[in-house]
Order: structure tokens, then sequence, then C-alpha cells
């Protein structure tokens, strides 16, 4: 299991594991493209294990704009693990433990401030209280979010990254983020991008990586999962040795490599 290991830790580790996933992972074809992902083109996501909830009016049109979009929770299912309270407005925030204790409980209560100014109050039952970086979009982070738990959480990761290593990353007071560059074949252009991205020593990091289903036999012999973990390794080694850092890789589409961020204050 990889948990709470520095990178260059991770490093190693990881290829421990990288002869497991030679026979399971489904490697890269076609030309090489990168560009930043595309919400609006997003697959419909119907969330089983995250339950949206609204603290305000506001929050709950922010809801109601995502389900148009085909994105949402489904409702009075009974394996939900985490309650994700949307706050908006300051009368939002203040009605926040009135707000879940009107929803079923969950394993974790997680809040998201879709201004990052509102002040949330500290409770024993609240986990997680997030907010997006000053000079972001908050609904398309939000939405990046949501696609991010759905891809790594709810459809599984290949390696053993699972819903207690994703609330670690989130746990407390935190500035997230979503960077996420689409490839097709090499995904050293892609990490090109992702390298821009300021790590801080105590943040908390989630890479991601999404690979499809379309590999031949003839292809395993020149794709070889060094194509991938060579550079990625590379990467991982710049990190902070007091970051935390996870990798995931999971089979959907489109084939993308996300730098997840969350910062403590």
């Amino acid at each position: 299991m990889l948990r709470q290991i520095c990178a260059k830790d991770f490093h190693y580790k990881k290829w421990s594991c990288a002869h497991s996933w030679h026979s399971s992972i489904l490697f890269l074809h076609c030309i090489y493209d990168y560009k930043d992902i595309s919400i609006n083109k997003m697959e419909k996501i119907a969330l089983e294990s995250l339950r949206l909830i609204a603290a305000d009016y506001v929050s709950q049109q922010v809801i109601n704009e995502l389900r148009s979009e085909g994105i949402y929770s489904i409702k009075n299912n009974p394996n939900v693990h985490v309650n994700v309270v949307l706050v908006s407005t300051d009368k939002g925030a203040d009605n926040v433990n009135k707000i879940l204790e009107t929803h079923a409980r969950a394993r974790r209560n997680v809040v998201i401030k879709m201004n990052p100014e509102l002040s949330i109050k500290e409770e024993s039952d609240i986990f997680s209280i997030l907010s997006f970086q000053a000079d972001s979009n908050p609904y398309l982070e939000l939405k990046k979010f949501l696609q991010l738990y759905n891809i790594c959480i709810e459809k599984h990761s290949m390696i053993c990254f699972d819903l207690s290593d994703f609330l670690i990353i989130i746990r407390g007071r935190n500035v997230i983020s979503i960077h996420s560059y689409v490839y097709k074949k090499d995904i050293t252009d892609a990490l090109e991008h992702i390298k821009s991205i300021y790590i801080k020593e105590n943040g908390r990091y989630l890479l991601a990586i999404t690979i499809a289903n379309d590999y031949t036999d003839e292809m395993k012999v020149i794709t070889l999962p060094e194509k991938i973990m060579l550079p990625v390794g590379d990467y991982i080694e710049a990190f902070p040795d007091k970051s935390l850092l996870y990798l995931t890789i999971t089979i959907a589409t489109p084939k993308t490599l996300t730098l997840f961020t969350s910062v403590p204050l």
C-alpha cells in the first residue's frame, strides 16, 4: 500500500510495483498531443459514494447547474462515504452544521468554499475545509475535483490508492487545485507542463495517470511501462522530501496526466 511516503521513498516503492503492472497496464498508441482538459466534454458522472449538499441558495444553483451538465449524486444511495457541503454565502457558512443534521451521516464531512473569503468554523464533525485558488474559476475547479474523485475513487485505481488515501490528502484546511493535460503517446511533454506548477514543502499531492484499454499484442513489445515510469520517476525525484505524494493509475478516457495539489493553510 502506497501511503504517507515522501517523494524519494515513493520513487523506489513505485519500481517495486512496476513488474506487476507490466501484464495489466494497457499502454500507449498514436501520435502525441496535449491540451488542457476540456471540462465541457466530460462524460456523465453519477457519484455513488459522494453526496453533494447545498448550504445556501447559491450553492443549490451550482448543484442544479452541475446536474444539467450530467454531474450529480445518486439520490438515496446507502453507500455514501463523503458528504460534500458547498458554501457560497455568509449565511451558508453559518448553516453548515444545521444542513448536515438534515442529511444521512457519512464517513466524512467535507466543506468546499465557493468563495475563498468565507469563514467556516471548525467543528468536530467537519473533516476538511477546502477552497480554490483566489484567481481560479470555482465552478470549473469544482467540476474538475468531482471528475478526479470519480476517476480515482469510484472507478478504482490499478494500484493501491483508495478513499482513505484521498482523505489524507484533503484533511484539514487546504487550498486545492487540479492541473490536467491530455496525451496520446508520449507523456514527457505533458510532464513539462506539470513541472511548471510550484511544489511546496508542506504540500500534499496526487499524480494521477489515466490510460486507455486499446493496446494490441504487437504494441506490448515496444510500449513498456518504462515509457511512462522513467520520466514520471524523474519528476517524482524533484519533490521536496517533506511533501506527501501519491501516484494512481486508472483505465479511463481521455488519457490524462493530472496533478492534484492540496496545500494546508
